[in-house]
This record gives C-alpha cells, sequence and structure tokens, in this order.
C-alpha cells in the first residue's frame, strides 16, 4: 500500500487506497465511474465479434483518447483503439478484466483515476495472468489517456 500510495503522489495523484479508511480530503471512485463502466463494458466487447468498435469506444474515450502500456503508445484516437482490441481479440480465446478493481482511489479534483486490478487470459489455448496499475487521466467526463504498467503473472495478451 505504501509503494501505491508513493506512485501516486509521484503522478500527482493525492489519494488513499479504497480499502483503508481515507482521510476527509480524499475521494474514492464510486462503482459508476467512466474507467470501471468502461471495463464492465469491455469484458462484455471482447465476447461479441463486431464489440470493438469505434463508436462503442467513443461512449469512454475522448476523440484523441490514448493508450499507453508500459511506456509505449500502444493507439491514439477511436478507430486506433478499436482496432488494437479487435487485434487482442483474435489472438486470445478469452481475456478478463477483474473487477472490482484490486485496489482504487481518484484524485481529489477527479482529473485522475488510479488503479490496481488483475487481468486472466487465454492465449494459444494457456492461461495467462496480468498484474495491473496505473492511472487515467480523464476529460470531459471521458477518458483521456490511459498509463498502465502491466506485469506478466504468467504470459497475456496485453503486455506484448
Amino acid at each position: 500500500m505504501r509503494r501505491a500510495l508513493a506512485f501516486a503522489l509521484s503522478i500527482g495523484a493525492v489519494a488513499a487506497p479504497v480499502a483503508a479508511a481515507p482521510p476527509a480530503t480524499f475521494s474514492a471512485p464510486v462503482q459508476s465511474d467512466v474507467l470501471t463502466r468502461m471495463f464492465v463494458w469491455w469484458n462484455g466487447a471482447f465476447k461479441d465479434p463486431q464489440g470493438f468498435t469505434a463508436d462503442a469506444f467513443g461512449r469512454y474515450f475522448t476523440a484523441d483518447g490514448a493508450m499507453r502500456i508500459n511506456g509505449t503508445e500502444r493507439a491514439r484516437g477511436l478507430p486506433a483503439l478499436a482496432a488494437r482490441f479487435r487485434m487482442i481479440q483474435a489472438h486470445a480465446q478469452a481475456v478478463e478484466i477483474k473487477l472490482p478493481f484490486a485496489q482504487a482511489f481518484s484524485s481529489p479534483d477527479g482529473t485522475k483515476i488510479f488503479t490496481y486490478h488483475l487481468i486472466d487470459a487465454v492465449e494459444g489455448g494457456k492461461p495467462g495472468h496480468e498484474m495491473v496499475m496505473g492511472y487515467a487521466t480523464l476529460r470531459d467526463g471521458k477518458i483521456a489517456l490511459i498509463d498502465f504498467l502491466s506485469v506478466e503473472g504468467q504470459p497475456g495478451p496485453f503486455t506484448r
């Protein structure tokens, strides 16, 4: 927990983990935050061959929304986000982003959501697990940037 808070402070988010009793000046995201809603949608969309479209991503992301994983930009813009996840969908037999998050908190002004979460996947018939932590930056109620660090417990689709 101390490391997560140090990481949050280094990115400018002053908050406390949801599992701990937060001081009054900190805020925890509610289950209806845009990041949680997006991941609930994402888990369902993965199972639908037509689920990942630019329009669908536009419900949750800004038009210029970007995704950075392990320091590398993987997609920018709604068409690129849809294409990226269609590629993952084509290569993995199953992917589930585990909800609720293992840990999550929001910046007091609501512009950032920090999360630590787990991903289970099956790719090439082999199960994979990833541990993911990072943050989403919000603009006008939508995700403008996802910046995550993903570490393999066992190989998974997001780390490549």
